[in-house]
């Protein structure tokens, strides 16, 4: 094999590696756009007594900490909170009876 070719061979093998370690980056940095967004979620439930609560509260980044008290007594809490897409859906298993959300909601509504 010449110079030439030899030149030509390595510069081709060069920049398919280069080509493939920016095809392989790609594919493992993701922009912002990329990163899944959380979800809103709604408290569909009654207001809870003292304040710390209120219906249809929206959380746009999960449920925060100054919760997880809240959560801890009353844990009908975590069935009423919904992601908002749900919410037509849910309002109307508020009114069946026997439903999950109907059941949480009624139990809640006797603390007050």
């Amino acid at each position: 094999m010449n110079r030439k070719t030899a030149v030509e061979k390595s510069n081709s093998e060069t920049t398919e590696t280069i080509a493939s370690e920016v095809e392989s980056t790609q594919e493992t940095v993701s922009g912002p756009e990329e990163q899944p967004k959380k979800e809103q979620l709604i408290y569909i439930g009654p207001n809870i007594p003292g304040g710390f609560l209120a219906q249809h509260t929206i959380f746009r980044n999960g449920v925060p900490k100054y919760l997880e008290e809240i959560r801890k007594r009353y844990p009908q809490v975590d069935t009423l909170i919904i992601p908002v897409a749900q919410l037509l859906e849910a309002q109307a298993q508020l009114q069946r009876k026997g439903t999950a959300l109907q059941q949480a909601y009624q139990a809640l509504s006797r603390k007050e």
